[in-house]
């Protein structure tokens, strides 16, 4: 398993968003290559929308598996306020709330009950691995 991202952002938000991005496609590489997902050959890409009122509309959130590239396309909007003013934890968490969405479509992508189980675990702790990394490098 491969997780590529992206982002649509409006630009206020671009420098926390390309942060929290190359920390979480690291970690989320990483991980999966160590673990069952590295033998799934399924591409996720994930584009999250942060936008601000009034520009939501025009940047819908889209999200479909393309199943002849064995890929799943995430692109959901985000709370763009918490990327604004809240922690970098809120933000973390935030961006990756919408990493699980291929989930119900993991199986059909080929993945069996154990790596789709494996897959919800790596996402649920992603946030606290990073974090400590996070801190262990401040440190």
């Amino acid at each position: 398993m491969i997780f590529w991202a992206s982002s649509e952002v409006y630009q206020p938000v671009g420098k926390i968003s390309e942060t929290i991005r190359c920390c979480v496609e690291s970690f989320l590489n990483d991980t999966f290559e160590t673990s069952s997902l590295a033998t799934l050959e399924v591409e996720l890409r994930y584009i999250p929308i942060i936008m601000p009122e009034g520009m939501r509309e025009r940047y819908p959130a889209r999200s479909k598996l393309i199943k002849n590239e064995k890929a799943y396309l995430s692109a959901p909007q985000l709370d763009y306020n918490i990327f604004v003013s809240g922690t970098l934890e809120e933000q973390l968490r935030e961006y990756i709330r919408g990493i699980d969405l291929p989930v119900p479509h993991l199986a059909g992508l080929g993945a069996s009950d154990e790596q789709i189980k494996e897959f919800k675990k790596i996402i649920a702790s992603a946030a606290e691995h990073i974090l400590a990394e996070q801190n262990r490098t401040l440190n």
